[in-house]
């Protein structure tokens, strides 16, 4: 079953990201593989492969790792935060996106 996040502003949808496991099962101890993709979601499971980022998530880890490890698969990662400065999120564009 496909993990779906809305993220939203207020009201105003921002972004959407959608997870499905592509390989592996459902034991607390299985390594799975999955696929990871921004905006609308795929209405073709072809779709999933060509436009997806892969990667591994430990099953017990539960579905909030899974999702913070789809994000930085997608390239966000977390700001670290300074005394002045509260934790931010920010996308690496460093590779020119």
């Amino acid at each position: 079953m496909p993990i779906h996040v809305d993220i939203r502003i207020n009201d105003t949808l921002i972004n959407q990201i959608h997870i499905a496991r592509v390989r592996g099962g459902t034991r607390l101890e299985d390594i799975n593989d999955y696929i990871i993709i921004e905006g609308d979601k795929p209405s073709r499971s072809e779709d999933w492969y060509v436009d997806g980022v892969s990667y591994t998530h430990r099953y017990g880890d539960g579905a909030e790792a899974c999702v913070l490890k789809g994000l930085e698969a997608l390239g966000y990662k977390e700001m670290r935060a300074s005394q002045e400065h509260p934790p931010q999120h920010f996308r690496d564009r460093s590779n020119g996106e």
